[in-house]
C-alpha cells in the first residue's frame, strides 16, 4: 500500500513539474481577409457568391503543457453575403395595384460581428534546424451580431434597393460557430513569435431571428407588419460560412 502510494505520490510530482516546465501565457495580434458565403439548413435560401471580409482580434495563449494551449481572445469581424430567398412584398405603383406578390428577393447584407473564440492548439515540435513550428486549431466562437444592413433586388417589378437600408428585429443578434485552423509560427525572439493561417468557420446558429416582425417571423410565415400573408413551404434558415487568412505576432 505505502509502495503504491509513494508511486502515485512520485507520478503526480512529475506530472506537476512537466506541466510547471510547460505552462505559460502569450498575448498578441493579428487581422487578415476572410471570404464569406451563405449556407441553409432547409434549402430556403441560395447563396448567390461569395464577398470579401476583414477580420482584426487581439488573442492569449495558454500553454498547460509543451505541445497543447488554449487560445481565446476577441475579434471583429466584418463581413457580408448574398443570397436569394422568396418573400411575399408590395409592388404596386401609383399607376397599377398589384398588391401582394410572390417573388424573389435577391439579397446583399453586411454586418459586424463580436466573438470570443475558444479554441485547443496542437503544436509540432520544432521543425529542423530553424525555429519553426507547424499547428492545428480546433474549437468554436460565441458572440453577438451587430446590426445587419441589407440592399435587396425584388424579380416581380421594380423595387429595388440603391443603398444599404438597417433591419430590425429580422436577424439574431447572437452568434456561434465551429472553427478549425492550421498555420505555422516562427520564432524571433525567445518570447516573440510571427505566425500566419487559415482557418474555416461554420455557424450553427441561424442568422434569422425566429421571432423577427417583418419577413421572417416564426421562420415560416410572410408578414406585412403583424398581418400574415401566407405560410412558408420550408423555414428560413440562414447560415454563414467563412474562410480566412490570419496573420500576426505573439509576445
Amino acid at each position: 500500500m505505502k509502495r503504491n502510494l509513494l508511486v502515485i505520490g512520485l507520478l503526480l510530482a512529475m506530472s506537476l513539474s512537466a506541466s510547471a516546465q510547460y505552462k505559460g501565457f502569450s498575448f498578441g495580434f493579428k487581422l487578415g481577409p476572410s471570404f464569406n458565403w451563405t449556407g441553409s439548413k432547409t434549402g430556403a435560401a441560395t447563396n448567390q457568391g461569395t464577398k470579401t471580409g476583414f477580420d482584426i482580434g487581439v488573442m492569449a495563449e495558454y500553454y498547460f503543457a509543451e505541445n497543447y494551449a488554449l487560445v481565446t481572445g476577441v475579434n471583429v469581424n466584418f463581413l457580408g453575403g448574398k443570397y436569394s430567398f422568396d418573400d411575399m412584398r408590395n409592388i404596386s405603383t401609383i399607376d397599377t395595384i398589384i398588391d401582394y406578390e410572390l417573388g424573389n428577393v435577391g439579397r446583399e447584407y453586411k454586418t459586424t460581428i463580436y466573438e470570443i473564440p475558444l479554441m485547443l492548439k496542437m503544436v509540432t515540435p520544432q521543425l529542423g534546424d530553424l525555429p519553426l513550428r507547424a499547428y492545428a486549431q480546433v474549437g468554436g466562437a460565441f458572440g453577438y451580431t451587430q446590426g445587419v444592413k441589407v440592399k435587396d433586388t425584388f424579380t416581380l417589378g421594380d423595387i429595388n434597393d440603391d443603398a444599404y437600408r438597417a433591419t430590425k428585429g429580422e436577424y439574431n443578434p447572437f452568434h456561434a460557430s465551429l472553427r478549425i485552423g492550421a498555420g505555422a509560427e516562427y520564432a524571433l525572439l525567445e518570447t516573440t513569435r510571427v505566425f500566419a493561417g487559415i482557418y474555416f468557420s461554420h455557424d450553427f446558429l441561424n442568422s434569422i431571428s425566429s421571432g423577427a416582425q417583418g419577413i421572417t417571423s416564426n421562420y415560416r410565415k410572410y408578414y406585412n407588419g403583424d398581418k400574415t400573408l401566407g405560410a412558408r413551404d420550408l423555414e428560413l434558415s440562414v447560415l454563414q460560412n467563412r474562410i480566412g487568412i490570419e496573420v500576426g505576432v505573439l509576445f
